[in-house]
C-alpha cells in the first residue's frame, strides 16, 4: 500500500495545476468572445430605439414612503432600490411598452405598465398593500445565485442581519447559535478563541469546520472574525443540492456570509455601542482548609502512612484559605463601539463602516481586542456594474496558558497565591504542602500567551450585461493575515520541585495570503409568458495559497521586562522557517428551473484540480441534483381536507456527492530532511534522508449526501414549518492508518480506508403574532444526528484519542465513542469481594470493575463502549416580542442525550495525588457505606498502592456525567424614546428615535453538570468531542447596556 516516494519541487505542483487554469481559461474566454459579438446586433438594435427613463415613488398605508423596495424593468436587467424617501429612478430603459415591477418584503407585489419614449422621463408611482412576508418574496443567497426561498430545493438555512444585531455577540458562531437546525456548536468563553461548527453530523476525522463564504470570497475552514454588525445574512449550505457548486471544499457544509450595503437616498448614519461585563456564570464548591485537612487525613490514614510522614499542613492548623477560583476569576469588562454610513443614488451605492470591541475575560489577563474598517460600494453604468467590499481589521488577544483551569482545583488550599518567602513572590508549595499543581494565578502573570493578526479580506467585481438576461461577472478576491505569535515563559519558578534554568522565548511570523480569481456566465430568464423561469451560472475559479511561517526562538534573559529576540541569549538559540503553496483550480455550472412556480429543479457540477493531490488523482467531479414540487399549487390541493387549507406546500429532494481536500499539503510526496549526519567511512557526514512513509495513490474523500424535506405554511403563512430528514454516506475515508514502528516513519501515513454514515431529522417551525400594538415573532428548532463508523481499513483497527486514550473511533460504533471500564459501585463487605472473584486485592471500600469477558482478570480487555460526547438532540427557542416602545427578546439553547468525559473531576476526586477536592466530598468508611464514592486512598507507593491506582483508574466511566443542558442564552429588553422626547432635544422628525437596551448573555444553565460549563470543546480534538480537559474556557455569564441611533 505504501511506497517510498521521490520529493517532487513544490513548483512543480503548481505548474501542473496551471496548466489546467489556462486551458479551461482559454474556453471560457472563447465563450465570452462569442456572447459578446451576438450582443452587437441586439444593442446596436436598442441603440436605434433609443432609451429613456423610468421613476417615481412608492408608498405604503397613509401614502408614506416605502424604503429599500426593488422596482425593476420585467425582462430586462434593469432595476434600482428606492431611498428613504420612495423614491426611484432607473435610466437607459430601452424605448417602447414596458412593464414595470415593484415589490418589498412585507407588501403585495405590483405592476404597472408605462410607455418609455426615447430621451424622457415616464413616470410610474406604486401604492402598495400590507400583507404578511410571503415565502416567495424572500430572497435566499445559494452560493452563485440569489433564488426565492419558494424555488429552493436544497436544505438551506437563513439568519438575517437583523436578528444578529439584536443578539450584541462578538463572533458569526455566536450568531447562528441555536438558530440553524442541524448545526452543533460548541463555543468557549475564551476572548478571540473560535467556537467548533458541525454541520449535519461529523463527515470527517479531521477538522469537523465547514467552510465560510464571505462576499464570495472562500475564507476556508476558519471563522473569518468579522464584525456582525456588517453582516447583511448568513445563509447555511447543509446538503449537496446546495452546496455541490463549492465541489472539494463542502464536504463538511457552506457557511455563507453577505455584508451590508448602503442603499438609495441622503446619506445615512447609524451609532451602536454596548459597554458592561463578563462573569464567570457557575463555580465548582471546592473544599477550605478544615474540610480539606479532615478529607486527606482520612486519606493518609487508610493508606497506612505514619502520622511522621503525612505533610504537616494535613495534621496542623493552617491560616491560609485559599479559594483558587476568586484568584484566577474575575470580572472582566467588555465594549464596543460601532459607527456605519451609507447612502447612494439609483445608480451607485455606499457603507463604510468602523467598529472597536474590547472585552477583558473572565480569567485573569486574558483579553480581546478587535479594531476593524469596511468599505462596501457598487455603480451602474449603463449596461457596466463595478464593486467593492473590503474589510480591514486587527486582533489582539491574550490567551489562556496551558492547564489552568486544571491547577485551579489541583492547587491546595493551604498554599497562599503570593508568598514572600519564595524566589518568585508566589506560593506553589513545599515539604509542608507538596503538590504537582502550578500557581494559576503566577502562569497568567509571569508566562504569557500574545497573538496578534492583521488581516484584510474582499472582493472586487465588473459586471457587464450582455443581452438581456445574460450577464458576464469577474470577481477577483484576498484573504491576507499576517500573524504575530509570543509566547514568553520566565525563569520564576511556580511549581514545587520545578525549577527553571532560564527563561524562554519563542515569536512566531505566520503569513497566510490567500486569492480568488473568478470568471462566471449569468443567466436569468424566463419565457412562455413566464411560465417557466431559469437562473444559471456557469465559470471558471482559481483558488491559491501561500503560506509562510518564521520561528525564532531564544533562551537566557538578564532582563525579563525586554521580551524581544534580541535580548536573548545566543547560546542554545533556535530559528525555523518554511513556505507552502497550494492551487485549487475549478470549474463549475449550476441551474435552477421552475415551471409554472410548481414543478422545480436545481442541478449543480464542480470539477476540481487540486495541488494536495498526486497529477494522476489531482481532480475530481463533484455533483449535485434535486427537485421540488409545490403542491398547494395543484388545482386539486384545496379540495385535500385538512391539508388544503395550509398556504403553502412544497415537497423537495435532492442528492449528490461533495469532496473533502483538507488533507494538509504534499501529503502524497515524501518530505526529505537535510543537515542529517551520519557515519561512513568511519568520519561523521551531512546528508539528507526521508523521514515519513506516504501513500502516492491519495485519492479525493467523497460524501454521498441525500435529503427530503418539505416546506408548510398555514393561516396566510403566519405559522411555517421545515422538516428535513438527510442521511451522508462517506466513502474513500482519510484515515492516518498506523504502522510499526520498525518502519522509520515519523508519522502515519494517510490513506483512504474508512466510510462512514451520518443521519438526522431537522424541524423548523416558525410562528407570527400580530396583534396591534404587540407583535411576537417565535422561532423553534429540534435536530437529531447520529453518526456510525462503517470502515476504517488496517482490518479495523480503531483509533484512540483524548486526554487518557477514552475516546474511541471503531467500526460499528459512532466518531470518539467514551472506551473505558464499567464499574459496579462500591464494595461494601469481604463477601462482595470474594464473591466478585476477579479483584482479589480489592477490600470493602474500593471501586468495583465488571470482568465484561468473565477471564476473571480486570484489565484493558474489560473495556466497553459507554457513549460519547456528540449530542444526539440539539434545539434552540427564539422569543422576539414589541409592545408599542418596548421590545423583549428571549433565546433558549440546549443539548441532550451525550456524556462528557469530566477530565476535571478526575483531579478533584482521585485521592491517590494530593489535590484539592469537591466540597461535600463524602468517601466511605466504614460508617458510610456509600455506593458511589470509594475509600479515601493516598497512593504512597506502600501497602495500599495498588488499591489507590484502581480507584482512580482515568479509563472507568465513574468519570462520565451527563452534560445534557438548556441554556437561557440571551434576555434583551429594549425601549425607544417616542418622538415627543427626542423633539425636546432639538432632533428633527427625520432622525430616528434611539433605542436603549439591556443584554444579558448566558443567564442561566439548567444541568446537572457539576463544571463549569457543560458545553465543551474537548482539547479542539474531533475525534475526542466532549472531553473538559480544564482547557475548554467557561462560557461568561455577560450584561452589557447599549444605546442604537440612527440619524
Amino acid at each position: 500500500m505504501f511506497s517510498v516516494a521521490r520529493c517532487q519541487k513544490r513548483r512543480t505542483v503548481n505548474r501542473r495545476a496551471g496548466s489546467f487554469a489556462a486551458s479551461r481559461l482559454t474556453q471560457l474566454l472563447a465563450a465570452m468572445i462569442a456572447a459578446a459579438l451576438a450582443a452587437v446586433v441586439p444593442s446596436q438594435l436598442l441603440a436605434q430605439a433609443g432609451t429613456g427613463r423610468v421613476a417615481g415613488t412608492v408608498t405604503g398605508e397613509g401614502n408614506q414612503p416605502v424604503p429599500g423596495a426593488q422596482v425593476v424593468v420585467v425582462g430586462t436587467t434593469l432595476g434600482g432600490v428606492t431611498g428613504t424617501d420612495g423614491r426611484y429612478s432607473i435610466g437607459a430603459v430601452p424605448a417602447g411598452l414596458r412593464t414595470v415591477r415593484v415589490q418589498r418584503i412585507g407588501f403585495q407585489p405590483s405592476a404597472k405598465q408605462v410607455t418609455v419614449a426615447d430621451g424622457a422621463v415616464s413616470t410610474a408611482d406604486f401604492q402598495l398593500a400590507v400583507s404578511v412576508t410571503r415565502l416567495s418574496e424572500v430572497q435566499v443567497q445559494v452560493g452563485y445565485t440569489s433564488e426565492r426561498r419558494a424555488d429552493v430545493t436544497g436544505a438551506v438555512s437563513s439568519v438575517s442581519g437583523n436578528d444578529i444585531k439584536d443578539q450584541k455577540v462578538a463572533t458569526v458562531e455566536e450568531a447562528i447559535r441555536g438558530r440553524v437546525p442541524g448545526v452543533q456548536i460548541a463555543a468557549s468563553g475564551e476572548p478571540g478563541r473560535a467556537a467548533q461548527i458541525v454541520i449535519r453530523g461529523q463527515q470527517t476525522l479531521g477538522d469537523p469546520s465547514p467552510l465560510y463564504v464571505v462576499d464570495g470570497m472562500y475564507v476556508g475552514n476558519v471563522n473569518p472574525n468579522i464584525n456582525p454588525d456588517d453582516i447583511e445574512s448568513i445563509e447555511v449550505l447543509k446538503d449537496a443540492s446546495a452546496a455541490a457548486q463549492y465541489g472539494a471544499q463542502a464536504s463538511k457544509g457552506v457557511v455563507v456570509i453577505r455584508t451590508r450595503r448602503g442603499s438609495p437616498g441622503a446619506t445615512k448614519f447609524s451609532v451602536n455601542s454596548y459597554y458592561g461585563y463578563q462573569e464567570v456564570a457557575k463555580r465548582m464548591d471546592l473544599a477550605g482548609t478544615a474540610e480539606w485537612q479532615r478529607l486527606w487525613l482520612q486519606a493518609y490514614q487508610n493508606a497506612g502512612v505514619s502520622p511522621a510522614n503525612i505533610p504537616t499542613s494535613v495534621t496542623q492548623p493552617q491560616s491560609v484559605n485559599t479559594d483558587w477560583q476568586d484568584a484566577i476569576f474575575q470580572r472582566g469588562a467588555i465594549q464596543n463601539y460601532n459607527l456605519a454610513a451609507s447612502g447612494g443614488t439609483p445608480t451607485a451605492n455606499y457603507l463604510i463602516s468602523g467598529s472597536l470591541l474590547d472585552q477583558d475575560g473572565i480569567m485573569l489577563a486574558t483579553r480581546f481586542r478587535r479594531a476593524s474598517v469596511r468599505a462596501n460600494s457598487e455603480a451602474r453604468i449603463g449596461r457596466l456594474t463595478v464593486g467593492e467590499n473590503l474589510a480591514v481589521s486587527q486582533n489582539n488577544t491574550k490567551g489562556l496558558n496551558n492547564y489552568a483551569l486544571i491547577d485551579v482545583v489541583r492547587m491546595l488550599p493551604t498554599i497562599p497565591v503570593y508568598d514572600a518567602n519564595t524566589s518568585s513572590g508566589f506560593g506553589f508549595g513545599n515539604a509542608a504542602n507538596p503538590t504537582f499543581a502550578v500557581n494559576p494565578v503566577a502562569n497568567m502573570l509571569v508566562n504569557t500567551a500574545y497573538y496578534r493578526s492583521n488581516e484584510a479580506l474582499g472582493t472586487a467585481y465588473a459586471e457587464l450585461n450582455l443581452i438581456a438576461g445574460l450577464r458576464y461577472r469577474l470577481n477577483g478576491g484576498i484573504d491576507y493575515n499576517d500573524g504575530f505569535n509570543r509566547f514568553f515563559r520566565s525563569i520564576d519558578q511556580i511549581r514545587f520541585r520545578t525549577f527553571n534554568t532560564y527563561a524562554t522565548l519563542t515569536q512566531d511570523r505566520p503569513n497566510r495570503t490567500n486569492t480568488l480569481v473568478e470568471n462566471l456566465l449569468y443567466y436569468d430568464g424566463n419565457f412562455g409568458d413566464g411560465a417557466h423561469r431559469v437562473t444559471a451560472v456557469a465559470g471558471l475559479t482559481t483558488n491559491r495559497t501561500n503560506f509562510n511561517f518564521l520561528r525564532a526562538y531564544r533562551q537566557g534573559f538578564s532582563n525579563e521586562a525586554l521580551q524581544q529576540i534580541n535580548a536573548g541569549a545566543s547560546s542554545g538559540l533556535n530559528n525555523a522557517g518554511y513556505e507552502i503553496p497550494s492551487a485549487l483550480n475549478s470549474s463549475l455550472a449550476r441551474a435552477t428551473y421552475a415551471f409554472r412556480d410548481r414543478y422545480l429543479a436545481t442541478a449543480s457540477v464542480r470539477q476540481d484540480c487540486s495541488s494536495r493531490f498526486s497529477p494522476s488523482n489531482k481532480c475530481g467531479t463533484f455533483s449535485s441534483g434535486s427537485v421540488g414540487w409545490v403542491v398547494s399549487e395543484e388545482g386539486f390541493f384545496r379540495s385535500i381536507p385538512w391539508v388544503g387549507a395550509a398556504n403553502m406546500l412544497k415537497l423537495r429532494a435532492s442528492t449528490g456527492t461533495l469532496g473533502d481536500q483538507n488533507i494538509g499539503d504534499f501529503a502524497f510526496s515524501a518530505p526529505v530532511a537535510s543537515n542529517i549526519n551520519y557515519i561512513f567511512g568511519g568520519s561523521v557526514n551531512t546528508g539528507a534522508t526521508q523521514t515519513v512513509l506516504v501513500n502516492e495513490n491519495l485519492k479525493w474523500q467523497s460524501n454521498r449526501s441525500s435529503d427530503i424535506g418539505l416546506d408548510l405554511g398555514v393561516l396566510d403563512n403566519v405559522l411555517t414549518l421545515t422538516a428535513d430528514y438527510y442521511s451522508n454516506k462517506v466513502s474513500n475515508l482519510l484515515v492516518n492508518v498506523p504502522i510499526p514502528g520498525s518502519l522509520g516513519s515519523a508519522s502515519n501515513p494517510l490513506v483512504n480506508a474508512g466510510t462512514m454514515n451520518n443521519a438526522g431529522v431537522e424541524l423548523g417551525l416558525t410562528h407570527r403574532l400580530d396583534r396591534g400594538d404587540f407583535r411576537l415573532n417565535s422561532t423553534l428548532n429540534v435536530s437529531t444526528a447520529k453518526n456510525r463508523v462503517t470502515g476504517l481499513g488496517n482490518g479495523g483497527q480503531p483509533i484512540f484519542a483524548g486526554s487518557y486514550g477514552e475516546a474511541r473511533t471503531a467500526v460499528g460504533q459512532p466518531i470518539g465513542e467514551w472506551f473505558v471500564r464499567q464499574t459496579c459501585g462500591i464494595f461494601q463487605s469481604a463477601a462482595e469481594v470474594t464473591a466478585h472473584k476477579a479483584q482479589p486485592g480489592a477490600q470493602p471500600g474500593d471501586v468495583c470493575y465488571v470482568d465484561r469477558n468473565k477471564d476473571g482478570v480486570i484489565n484493558d480487555d474489560d473495556r466497553y463502549n459507554a457513549g460519547n460526547g456528540i449530542p444526539k438532540l440539539t434545539s434552540g427557542l427564539f422569543l422576539d416580542s414589541h409592545y408599542k416602545a418596548f421590545d423583549v427578546g428571549l433565546n433558549l439553547v440546549g443539548k441532550y442525550g451525550y456524556k462528557i468525559f469530566n477530565a476535571v473531576r478526575i483531579q478533584t476526586d482521585r485521592m491517590d495525588d494530593l489535590g484539592n477536592v469537591r466540597a461535600g466530598y463524602n468517601p466511605w468508611t466504614p460508617q458510610n457505606h456509600s455506593r458511589t464514592t470509594p475509600i479515601a486512598l493516598f497512593n504512597n507507593n506502600g501497602p495500599a498502592a495498588a488499591r489507590a491506582t484502581s480507584n482512580a483508574y482515568g479509563l472507568s466511566d465513574r468519570w462520565l456525567d451527563k452534560g445534557d443542558f438548556t441554556r437561557i442564552q440571551n434576555l434583551i429588553v429594549g425601549y425607544t424614546l417616542p418622538q415627543s422626547v427626542m423633539a425636546r432635544f432639538g432632533a428633527t422628525t427625520t432622525t430616528n428615535a434611539p433605542r436603549v437596551y439591556l443584554n444579558i448573555q448566558n443567564l442561566h444553565t439548567f444541568t446537572s453538570y457539576p463544571n463549569w460549563d457543560p458545553d465543551v470543546l474537548g482539547l479542539g480534538n474531533p475525534l475526542a468531542r466532549g472531553e473538559d480537559d480544564g482547557v475548554t474556557y467557561p462560557t461568561p455569564r455577560t450584561v452589557t447596556f447599549g444605546v442604537d441611533v440612527r440619524f
